[in-house]
């Protein structure tokens, strides 16, 4: 047994690092996720100040986080304009 103790102690460490790399790895997917989540909600909400009465969706899962804003056609809108829909936009900044 004492023969293969360093062998195993080797082992041993070599598994638990693999291991500590692995938590690390799902914990900085975590945060990322977060990081996204948080940054697609503040642009969300600053589209909402900007434009109170459109309709605003969070799009964390975009390449960059980003924001949807969307208006309704008017009513004194063609119906042509109707039938598409009224102002669609999807960005990732305001001004």
């Amino acid at each position: 047994m004492d023969l293969l103790r360093p062998f195993w102690e080797e082992w041993k460490i070599q598994f638990t690092l693999q291991e500590v790399d692995k938590q690390a790895a799902t914990l900085v997917e975590q945060w990322e996720k977060t990081e996204r989540e948080q940054h697609a909600n503040a642009l969300a909400e600053k589209a909402k100040e900007l434009f109170p009465e459109a309709t605003i969706t969070a799009l964390p899962d975009a390449i960059v986080p980003s924001v949807m804003i969307v208006h309704e056609a008017s009513e004194d809108s063609s119906d042509a304009v109707k039938a598409l829909g009224g102002e669609l936009r999807i960005t990732w900044k305001l001004q």
